[in-house]
C-alpha cells in the first residue's frame, strides 16, 4: 500500500491561532485513529518552530521532522521543577514494533536510526510526543540514560532534544558521556551511559548542576524521574526524589543486556497517562506487575 501524504503543520509562538486553523484543515482529512496520533505528535512542537511531514501507512503515522529550532531560553515560563527521562523504551518504542504499538500512538521516524538493543528505525513513544501537554510541560527537562542515543551528532539525539523542547528546557545541547561511572560530576542535563541501578546518584548530581551552574533552585521533591526498568526506579526510594516506572502497558522481550529477561524493559514506550497527575503522586511508583 503506497504512503498517502495528508498534510503539513508549521507552528510558532506568534502563530498559535493560525496553527489551530491549520490543524483543523489537517484533521478534516484524517481517520479518527490517525487524528489522535497527529494530535499527539503535534504537541511535540512545544511552542518553537517545527515543520512536520505526516504520512499514513496501514493505519500508522510516519513522521519526519525537517527543521526544528526551539529557542525559548529567555522565557520565564517554567516552574522550578525538573522531569528527567530515560530514553530507550521510555521515550522510544522497540524498533520494528510500529504496527504492534500503533494503538499506543507511537510514531515511526522514517530514515532515523536507533542504535539501542537490536537496532532499527527510531519509533517515538506517546510520552515523548505529548510531554508539552503533561505536567512536565511546565518543567525543565533532562536525560539520564544507559544508552548512547545513537552516538555523537546522531539524528536520534537531535530528535530527542527536540521532543524535550530544545535548549529552552534543557539549558544545554551538550551530551555528557559518563562512561558508567556514577561518581562523575555532572555538567549537563543530557547524560548518556549512566549506570543502571545508580541513576539516582546521577540525577542528584544533575540537580546540583541546575542549582550551582544554571542558578535554578529546584527542590528534591520537585524532581521527577521516568524509566521503563524497575531496577532503575526502586533505588530512588528514600532519596527525596520522585521516580516512576513507565511503559507498563506493553513490556518488551529479553534483549542483549545484563540480567535480561522477558518484560525487564518496556515495549511500546511511555504513555501520556503515565505523566498525568504525577504532582499528586509523590514518591516511587512501579508498574503493578513489577511490585
Amino acid at each position: 500500500m503506497a504512503d498517502h501524504e495528508v498534510g503539513m503543520y508549521r507552528a510558532t509562538d506568534s502563530q498559535s491561532e493560525q496553527g489551530c486553523q491549520r490543524q483543523a484543515l489537517i484533521w478534516n482529512r484524517l481517520s479518527k485513529k490517525a487524528l489522535l496520533r497527529v494530535a499527539v505528535g503535534l504537541s511535540a512542537a512545544l511552542g518553537g518552530f517545527a515543520l512536520l511531514n505526516v504520512v499514513t501507512d496501514r493505519g500508522m503515522m510516519l513522521m519526519t521532522v525537517e527543521d526544528v529550532g526551539v529557542k525559548d531560553e529567555d522565557k520565564a515560563v517554567f516552574r522550578h521543577c525538573l522531569c528527567v527521562f530515560d530514553i530507550d523504551r521510555t521515550l522510544t518504542a522497540k524498533q520494528g514494533w510500529a504496527e504492534k504499538c500503533k494503538d499506543h500512538h507511537v510514531t515511526e521516524l522514517a530514515g532515523i536510526q536507533d542504535e539501542a538493543y537490536a537496532k532499527g528505525t527510531m519509533i517515538v513513544s506517546e510520552l515523548a510526543q505529548s510531554m508539552s501537554a503533561s505536567f512536565c510541560g511546565k518543567c525543565y527537562h533532562g536525560i539520564v540514560t544507559a544508552g548512547i542515543a545513537s552516538g555523537p551528532n546522531s539524528l536520534e539525539r537531535e530528535h530527542i532534544l527536540e521532543f524535550l523542547g530544545g535548549t529552552g528546557r534543557t539549558r544545554t545541547d551538550f551530551w555528557q558521556d559518563i562512561k558508567f561511572q556514577p561518581e562523575t560530576d555532572i555538567q549537563s542535563s543530557l547524560v548518556v551511559r549512566a549506570k543502571d541501578g545508580n541513576k539516582q546518584d546521577t540525577v542528584r548530581k544533575m540537580v546540583q548542576w541546575w542549582r550551582t551552574v544554571k542558578k535554578i533552585d529546584i527542590k528534591d521533591g520537585d524532581v521527577y524521574f521516568f524509566d521503563d526498568m524497575a531496577e532503575n526506579v526502586k533505588p530512588f526510594a528514600n532519596t527525596g526524589l520522585n521516580a516512576f516506572q513507565v511503559s507498563c502497558a506493553v513490556r518488551g522481550p529479553a534483549e542483549k543486556l545484563p540480567g535480561a529477561y522477558d518484560g525487564k524493559i518496556g515495549g511500546c514506550g511511555g504513555a501520556f497517562s503515565e505523566l498525568d497527575q504525577i504532582a499528586a503522586k509523590k514518591g516511587v511508583h512501579l508498574c503493578p506487575k513489577s511490585k
